[in-house]
């Protein structure tokens, strides 16, 4: 009889497999190399929304300065024709489409203009009247009450608002706009040093880059400042189409939606961010109560209700100067020079000269 052997049961193979401590391990190095990747990735990205807002920026400025060469050497006036000052540059930011429209001034404030905005700004960034920077409109007197600026009117609360048009404070007078004898010429003149854009008045002035250069110089004075609190690129002024007459007041619905500037009063009007220590004067004594104006000092979610540099751009703003070139300010920088930026005419007030390595 054959014997016959039973043939031997073969096990199925042994599959090869992570344990739990192996698998927790490679979740272990996954996560220190995502800890480590993640903050260059985001770097990264800042940085390149940071380098495409110093262009827009820059196209903003070169087109100022087109603007200007056209104008004999005037920069634009803060509201251009009744608009904000963006409209009048409208022709040198290739938005020639808008201007051979029948209607221009249907499309202000409508569409959105990229140039005029920074990637950063969340408030402005793709939004039909969205504008990131602002022009520097100087010292002025703009009372910051809850995280929100307005345009006063020194106190009189009989003259109206007050709209900025380089005679409405008494800087070597003492006189207020709205009062008897009221401001004079010498106060109109000392308040074009303290910045560079003005409202357009009947006296015919345009601030020009010929004046800036011949004072603190065109590389030394801000033209504009990144502010995500501006706002209304287009917008116009409540009231009729005349310009107000030398010492009178208007209210303006743009007043601080497309201006940067510094809060601050001379000692006959009343307390400011900045303290003068005598009537025609800027040079600079009290900085301890300057955190509205200071750059990322007034932050709060304002627009149209913050006329001071801000950004979301970590520990900086970007800023452009007369003569064109742009760059970036740190937040801790000396508020001194920062305000010394600001003024176009400073060292004939009483301001030292500011160095090339001091900011």
């Amino acid at each position: 009889m054959q014997n016959l052997k039973s043939p031997r049961r073969r096990l199925p193979a042994r599959r090869a497999g992570f344990t739990l401590i192996e698998l927790l391990v490679v979740i272990s190095i996954i996560a220190v190399l995502m800890s480590l990747v993640l903050p260059a990735v985001q770097a990264a990205r800042e940085a390149a929304r940071r380098a495409t807002c110093l262009s827009n920026l820059r196209n903003v400025a070169l087109a100022t300065l087109n603007f200007s060469s056209a104008q004999a050497g005037g920069l634009p006036y803060l509201d251009e024709g009744g608009y904000n000052w963006p409209v009048s540059l409208l022709g040198y930011l290739d938005k020639g489409d808008i201007l051979s429209s029948p209607n221009p001034a249907q499309y202000y404030n409508v569409i959105n203009i990229g140039v005029l905005t920074c990637p950063n700004d969340i408030n402005n960034f793709h939004k039909q009247n969205g504008i990131s920077y602002s022009g520097n409109i100087g010292y002025g007197y703009f009372p910051v009450t809850s995280g929100s600026a307005s345009e006063a009117n020194q106190a009189v609360t009989s003259c109206g608002p007050e709209f900025h048009g380089s005679n409405d404070l008494g800087w070597v007078s003492g006189g207020n706009f709205c009062a008897t004898p009221g401001t004079t010429l010498a106060d109109l003149d000392m308040a074009r040093d303290t910045g560079v854009f003005s409202r357009r008045l009947n006296d015919g002035f345009r601030m020009t880059l010929d004046r800036i250069s011949l004072r603190d110089g065109a590389t030394q004075t801000l033209m504009f400042l990144e502010n995500f609190n501006a706002q209304n690129w287009g917008a116009g002024y409540t009231g009729n189409t005349a310009y107000p007459a030398l010492g009178t007041s208007k209210t303006f619905s743009s007043a601080l939606d497309c201006g940067v500037g510094i809060f601050a009063t001379p000692p006959s009007v009343g307390a400011g961010d900045l303290v003068f220590p005598s009537l025609g004067s800027l040079a600079i004594t009290n900085t301890a109560a300057v955190p509205a104006s200071r750059i990322n000092g007034n932050k709060g979610n304002n627009q149209g209700n913050s006329p001071f540099p801000s950004s979301t751009h970590p520990g900086i703003v970007v800023v452009a100067f007369c003569d064109g070139h742009v760059r970036t300010l740190n937040e801790n920088m000396s508020f001194t020079v920062y305000a010394s930026l600001i003024t176009s005419g400073g060292t004939r007030r009483g301001q030292s000269p500011v160095g090339d390595n001091s900011f």
